[in-house]
């Protein structure tokens, strides 16, 4: 990376932080949320804004770089890029911080207004970092064509692999939850968690193609989504004691969740095509 571009990543970087945090003072003063407790050793010898800002800059940091190392591979053009990343991220950002209304009790007004602190400086930032980042010069890639038929199927697909592999982990109680205390809400989210990552495949789906239909589903549910989710899900252990196991086998099953999602989808749309240029044949 050039020097220049260097510094417009940092700028970039700081400036979305400084906005999360801002948006998030402004938020907590409309709607408070609960009082922290059982705070992880960093957060009480150092203080829990210090590690909420160290995360946030890790976090936007993280996500600009995954950003940088795939730009070229993005779909559509300059300012596409930029918009189709940031909004897959940010509603990923979002749904992710909503789940706390259906584990803990926490108010939904709550959690979706810190939801949408984290999100929104995302979705500027994807914006920020195509039109500034980018070179003049860039690879305008092919947007895929959307079909009814296989948006539909990969929601289903992706949906049920969610629902079933959430629940089997919510069961077994390798996780935290609500399925017991909160099966309503719990079960809403976790459908539309399934969806919100069906969103991501279908906006960012082409980045991660490879030589295979194996690779491109590990590659997208290890890097776009897994990275993104997993330094996302690190705000809980860097604050919260006792977090860390639930948070690791949180973001392991997620991303294998989404690596067979990807998987199923892309080959049922890869043999669908097929049999449509037979028949056309």
């Amino acid at each position: 990376m050039e020097n220049i571009n260097k510094l417009k990543y940092i700028a970039i970087v700081t400036l979305c932080s400084i906005l999360d945090f801002s948006l998030h003072g402004i938020t907590s003063k409309i709607s408070p949320g609960p009082e922290l407790s059982n705070l992880s050793f960093l957060a009480k010898t150092i203080g829990t804004l210090p590690v909420v800002m160290l995360w946030i800059f890790i976090a936007y940091s993280t996500v600009a770089y995954v950003f940088y190392r795939y730009e070229d591979k993005l779909p559509g053009v300059k300012s596409t890029k930029g918009l189709r990343y940031g909004i897959a991220i940010g509603l990923l950002w979002l749904w992710g911080v909503v789940e706390a209304s259906s584990i803990s009790g926490t108010t939904l007004i709550h959690e979706t207004m810190a939801g949408l602190s984290d999100g929104a400086p995302v979705v500027l930032m994807g914006l920020l970092l195509a039109t500034f980042t980018i070179k003049r010069i860039s690879i305008e890639n092919k947007v895929k064509t959307f079909n009814l038929t296989n948006i539909f199927s990969s929601v289903f697909i992706f949906s049920s692999v969610f629902l079933v592999g959430r629940y089997s982990i919510y069961f077994t109680k390798f996780i935290k939850s609500g399925y017991e205390t909160r099966p309503y809400s719990t079960f809403i989210w976790t459908l539309f968690m399934g969806i919100f990552v069906c969103v991501i495949y279908n906006l960012l789906g082409q980045t991660t193609k490879s030589s295979s239909t194996l690779l491109s589903a590990i590659k997208f549910g290890v890097i776009i989504f897994g990275v993104n989710w997993t330094v996302f899900q690190l705000f809980i252990p860097l604050v919260f004691e006792g977090t860390l196991v639930d948070i690791i086998i949180r973001s392991i099953a997620d991303i294998l969740f989404a690596i067979l999602s990807y998987y199923l989808s892309e080959s049922l749309a890869i043999n669908a095509s097929k049999k449509y240029n037979i028949k056309c044949n």
